[in-house]
């Protein structure tokens, strides 16, 4: 028999001769019945799942895994979807690259994409990441929109600028680059868009007219500003013919203010020339731009909120759990801390001035659970009570060994008897025991940060008046103190009807903070030898410069004034601002009733009483502002 002839292959079908699928409509998804359609879905999801199972059990020596893998489930295609569900699906996406991504791939899409949609995206973009950069963009946007300044975006447009990331004005653009014919780039930093407008830096820079701060349509509603002072005009899309970015032109705004003088008039010219422009772009009557531009604002206000309150309560959240693990382990440290506390209360038991070295401060609502006030104790216990878990018997015995010893030495030495000083000569010792001896005590000795090794070297080694200087350096006022007891002494033997002891005391003590110089390893009983000597000749001469100045005529007459009108001092008298003399301060200040600035201290030492009548005038009308009332 002949050999049958080949069959030839049929070409596809052109493109011509292909059946053209029919578009899809959404217009009656509106009226569709979305119960119907998800139990169409859940029927043939029935019998699909019916017909894999029948086949599962054919095949009943294969793996029932490889079964499932070979048989994926059941999908509903995405363009099915009604119109409903496919914007509630486009609510959820919460980047505008996406959400541009997905919408532009189909004009299915882009008719059902909505200016709520895009500005949701822009504004819950990044939540947890804290960047705001859309929503600063979009807040930019609303920002000319409720000034009612620029054409009012379209979804499309606004998901446009969002994602823009070169110059709109193509061939206009400042920046373009000849060799490549694209426009530039606009910097991803630029979260602002000027005018409503995708525009680049260069634009912005020779794109735009300055005027100057002192014209009218700075700061009037229909007006689109850029860093306050620049304007630009409409710009118009080739490709669609709409306006978009400002609705005045700047030669319009000049006009305006050439033609008319009074502000008045000006005001109704460019709200004439707004009205125009917006009927002239078509897309709404004034009334209609009002009612969207305000819809537009109330669906940024509302994402905001939303998003700020979905951002407070994880924070609140995350803040619960910081404070729960932060609770849990305090309560674990805590519990280590007692436990070495009381193991270093046994080892310190027949340790001498025990209550001074076991003396501390607990904070049971803080990591750091126990601080000994004793400078030597919680030097030698820091590390262990900051590491309790790290610690070991050991450590704590030998912490203890060395605080034992170092209290064993003042003991031994009877430090704090002060009997070292008792007996001297030296008026500044003198004032050392006064102090020690009746403003002093020795546990806020050694609380001061110098209360040291060191410190117990010094005794140790037969040196206490060096360390007695060395502990007092840090405690506020004592070494000042000291030489005002040194100083100021009662006689007996002279009368003294004011009882201005105290108040000559604490003039020897602004002396000798004037005078002394402090350096970081505080001041040295060689300092203090050194200025001893002129602290007291100075002293001498603001004490007679003071009584002088009490017993001056001037100064008895300024207690006889009588009190202004209106005046707010309250409780404080003539004689409280003149008894400033005893503590005056060393540094500058102004004075409204000499319009200079003095330094009292340096008045009271010149003698000039005239001036510092009027310092205590000062203090005295308004005590509250420097600090007396």
């Amino acid at each position: 028999s002949p050999p049958k002839p080949k069959q030839q292959p049929v070409p596809p079908p052109r493109r011509s001769n292909r059946a053209t699928k029919p578009k899809r409509s959404f217009k009656e998804d509106i009226d569709f019945d979305l119960e119907t359609m998800l139990a169409e879905h859940e029927r043939k999801g029935i019998e699909y799942r019916a017909k894999r199972d029948a086949k599962k059990h054919k095949k009943s020596d294969r793996d029932d895994e490889e079964t499932i893998w070979k048989n994926p489930g059941y999908d509903i295609p995405f363009d099915t979807l009604p119109a409903l569900c496919i914007e509630k699906v486009f609510s959820y996406i919460d980047s505008p690259q996406d959400l541009y991504n997905v919408s532009f791939s189909s004009k299915l899409l882009m008719s059902l994409v909505n200016p709520e949609m895009v500005i949701r995206s822009a504004v819950f973009n990044n939540l947890r990441k804290r960047d705001t950069r859309n929503r600063k963009t979009m807040a930019s946007i609303m920002s000319y929109m409720t000034s009612r300044s620029i054409h009012i975006p379209s979804a499309h447009r606004m998901l446009r600028l969002l994602n823009a990331k070169s110059c709109e004005r193509g061939d206009m653009c400042w920046g373009k680059n000849l060799v490549t014919g694209k426009p530039m780039a606009i910097e991803q930093t630029m979260s602002c868009r000027p005018f409503g407008l995708a525009i680049c830096t260069k634009c912005v820079k020779y794109g735009t007219t300055n005027i100057p701060y002192s014209h009218f349509s700075r700061f009037q509603q229909g007006v689109a500003f850029h860093t306050w002072n620049k304007l630009m005009d409409p710009q118009v899309d080739p490709r669609t013919g709409e306006a978009n970015g400002s609705l005045v032109k700047v030669i319009e705004l000049q006009q305006i203010e050439s033609s008319f003088s009074q502000t008045e008039d000006r005001k109704e010219a460019l709200e004439a020339m707004v009205v125009r422009a917006i009927e002239t772009s078509g897309k709404y009557c004034p009334s209609h731009y009002e009612d969207v531009a305000a819809s537009y604002c109330e669906m940024f206000d509302a994402s905001c909120k939303e998003a700020d309150d979905y951002i407070h309560s994880e924070q609140m959240k995350e803040h619960q759990k910081y404070v729960e693990r932060r609770d849990e382990r305090v309560a674990k440290r805590l519990q280590r801390v007692r436990g070495i506390y009381n193991q270093v209360e046994e080892l310190l038991a027949d340790c001498p001035m025990k209550e001074i070295a076991l003396s501390c401060t607990w904070r049971e609502d803080d990591t750091d659970c126990l601080r000994f006030k004793c400078n030597i104790v919680n030097q030698n216990l820091m590390n262990i009570v900051s590491a309790p878990a790290s610690s070991s018997d050991r450590m704590i015995r030998d912490a203890c060994t060395r605080i034992k010893d170092a209290f064993t030495v003042l003991e031994e030495k009877n430090f704090f008897s002060f009997s070292f000083i008792s007996q001297s000569s030296n008026r500044y010792k003198k004032g050392m025991y006064d102090y020690c001896t009746s403003e002093m005590s020795a546990q806020k000795i050694m609380e001061g940060s110098y209360a040291d090794q060191i410190f117990i070297s010094m005794v140790e080694q037969n040196q206490p008046t060096k360390a007695l200087v060395r502990g007092l350096n840090t405690i506020r006022g004592a070494l000042p103190r000291c030489f005002a007891l040194a100083v100021v002494r009662p006689n007996p033997d002279v009368a003294d009807p004011n009882n201005r002891i105290e108040d000559y005391r604490k003039l020897a003590e602004t002396v000798w903070k004037k005078n002394s110089t402090n350096s970081n390893s505080g001041v040295t009983l060689a300092t203090i030898k050194e200025n001893f000597n002129s602290c007291v000749e100075e002293f001498k001469t603001m004490k007679k410069n003071a009584k002088d100045y009490l017993a001056s005529e001037e100064s008895r007459a300024f207690l006889r004034r009588d009190p202004p009108a209106n005046y707010q001092g309250g409780n404080f008298t003539r004689q409280m601002a003149l008894n400033q003399v005893f503590c005056p301060s060393s540094t500058d200040m102004y004075f409204m009733t000499i319009s200079r600035r003095v330094c009292p201290y340096s008045v009271l030492l010149s003698r000039s009483f005239e001036t510092l009548r009027s310092v205590h005038d000062a203090y005295y009308r308004r005590p509250t502002f420097y600090g007396l009332a």
